[in-house]
């Protein structure tokens, strides 16, 4: 806080929030030859508030960060969880974890969700933010990486898949054809593998991002 740059594009809700983390502090400093200190502090504008409306608006900004932050908080969430290590999961338990999400307050409705991330489902937004477990990655091609029968080529192809999957959570299949998976060969996915490989893979891609089209 002592740093000047800490302030720039400080909103009022988190000017909020440090002052309350400060007020908590307060009673750990030692009362005695603390010399006094005095702000005076001039309001320059009066902000009317109205029934249960917040002081000032959340940005997008300042909405994705709430967002996003709470599902990091509780990546342990039994349906965020299940949406990590790739296990599929019921609209009953989709449903239950948007009432919990979305609280109508810092972090609003389903709709101002929509409004701000554009209409995907949930569970691929949540993967894009968790992404997908290595382990869980690795164990769904455990069969091409222990088969033994792969060129140099082909495992790195596939280390690109799960680097990919961990970090985003989903894939775009067309992804497959463009740079870094055609580093090695300019046809991509179809270059390296031979058509029984491909149908393989493409069909556990398809699975990994059925499970997050939740929501």
């Amino acid at each position: 806080m002592r740093d000047p740059d800490f302030y720039d594009d400080l909103k009022l809700r988190r000017m909020e929030e440090i002052r309350r983390e400060i007020r908590d502090l307060v009673q750990y400093l030692e009362a005695k030859e603390q010399p006094r200190s005095y702000i005076d502090i001039v309001d320059t504008e009066v902000i009317s508030v109205t029934g249960e409306q917040p002081l000032m608006p959340l940005s997008n900004e300042m909405y994705k960060r709430q967002v996003e932050r709470f599902i990091r908080e509780h990546k342990n969430h039994v349906t965020i969880s299940k949406l990590n290590i790739n296990q599929p999961i019921t609209e009953a338990e989709i449903e239950e974890l948007q009432r919990i999400l979305f609280d109508g307050g810092e972090r609003g409705s389903i709709d101002q969700f929509r409004e701000v991330y554009g209409d995907q489902p949930l569970g691929v937004f949540i993967r894009s933010i968790i992404g997908l477990d290595i382990q869980a990655a690795q164990q769904l091609f455990s069969d091409f990486l222990q088969s033994g029968d792969l060129t140099a080529d082909q495992m790195k192809f596939i280390d690109s898949i799960i680097k990919h999957l961990t970090r985003n959570g989903t894939i775009d299949k067309s992804l497959l054809f463009k740079p870094p998976f055609t580093n090695t060969n300019d046809k991509g996915l179809l270059g390296v593998f031979d058509d029984a490989q491909v149908t393989k893979i493409v069909a556990l891609l398809d699975g990994i991002n059925e499970n997050a089209e939740v929501g």
